[in-house]
């Protein structure tokens, strides 16, 4: 399972910083790459653990430079992290993920500010 989170204007922001000089859209790539592993190792921190495979089944998938895609490859691990109607939720993605996104947004606005000057 893949959480996916969908932000309206992303694809209108990612044209904006194809646009932005090599120096900055570089800056802004290694801020993503960054919080894309923070986001992971967030992620396996948070995992509830009985034999670790779907903690150890969390990875980080880059598509292109300025995307990733975070989660698990276990058959079970929505019910983890969402719960069913006989077991509570242990969420550990998401939270991982809104820790890491004030980091991310100030990572790539002030990737965008240095790369300017």
């Amino acid at each position: 399972m893949k959480i996916k989170i969908e932000v309206k204007g992303v694809e209108e922001t990612i044209a904006k910083l194809s646009t932005l000089n090599a120096k900055a859209r570089k800056a802004v790539e290694q801020q993503i790459a960054e919080s894309a592993l923070n986001i992971q190792m967030g992620a396996k921190k948070r995992c509830p653990v009985r034999t670790g495979a779907l903690r150890n089944s969390i990875t980080v998938d880059f598509y292109g430079k300025m995307s990733a895609q975070i989660g698990p490859h276990m058959l079970y691990d929505k019910y983890v992290e969402f719960g069913t109607r006989k077991m509570a939720a242990q969420p550990y993605l998401f939270p991982a993920f809104e820790e890491e996104r004030p980091k991310l947004e100030e990572g790539i606005i002030k990737a965008i500010k240095e790369a300017s000057e």
